[in-house]
């Protein structure tokens, strides 16, 4: 009995920001049994803020806006979208797997998302140093930089590159863990609405391509 208490107590003692990255089924089991509904949504929250800033350097929103006000929509709209996404994305998860045989409710979903947060979290504490270096380069398309910032910038895209690979992993593993079905039905439950939704706005923007032809 000593003994099951004490794996118990360590199991309670998971810390979800450090075990997510090498054990995210564990992880996600243990945040979807004891974390309270609050911590998704600040994981959301915040998510939604970097997701925003991300956006902004994609789509050299610096050309069209100040730098000032991108960080002001990112504060306050960010936020909104990042508890859209996370209610859109479980939902969809929800349904997807449940038809690929899963049994995780909306409730386990959403926690499970949440999760899959902490690493875009962690990796947008990288904004930092990235604009303290970069500046408003992170923004804007034409440019003129110094050797040492064109390092930085392809070193700060090279850790983009390979977070975003690894949270497409730990959101497989997070899918199936709180569907209860293995890796491949976690990865169908991603690939097959992303391809729905990218055929359905290919029909949707081709006669206006064909236009501009």
């Amino acid at each position: 009995m000593k003994k099951e208490n004490d794996l118990l107590s360590k199991k309670e003692e998971l810390n979800v920001w450090t075990s997510i990255w090498l054990k995210p089924r564990e992880t996600v089991r243990y945040a979807i049994n004891h974390k309270p509904m609050k911590f998704a949504v600040i994981l959301a929250l915040i998510a939604g803020i970097f997701d925003l800033l991300n956006g902004a350097t994609q789509n050299n929103l610096g050309d069209t806006i100040s730098i000032p006000m991108i960080f002001v929509l990112a504060i306050i709209v960010g936020p909104i979208f990042g508890i859209i996404g996370w209610w859109i994305g479980a939902g969809i998860a929800t349904i997807v797997g449940t038809w690929l045989g899963g049994i995780g409710k909306f409730a386990e979903l959403k926690m499970a998302f949440a999760i899959t947060y902490i690493p875009i979290i962690l990796f947008g504490f990288l904004w930092i140093p990235d604009y303290l270096i970069l500046g408003e380069v992170l923004f804007i398309e034409d440019f003129d930089i110094s050797f040492g910032k064109i390092i930085w910038l392809f070193f700060s895209g090279f850790i983009s590159i390979v977070v975003g690979i690894w949270n497409f992993i730990i959101t497989i593993n997070a899918i199936a863990e709180a569907h209860q079905f293995s890796r491949w039905r976690g990865f169908w439950t991603i690939v097959i609405p992303a391809t729905v939704i990218f055929v359905v706005l290919l029909l949707f923007f081709l006669p206006f391509i064909f236009l501009l032809l």
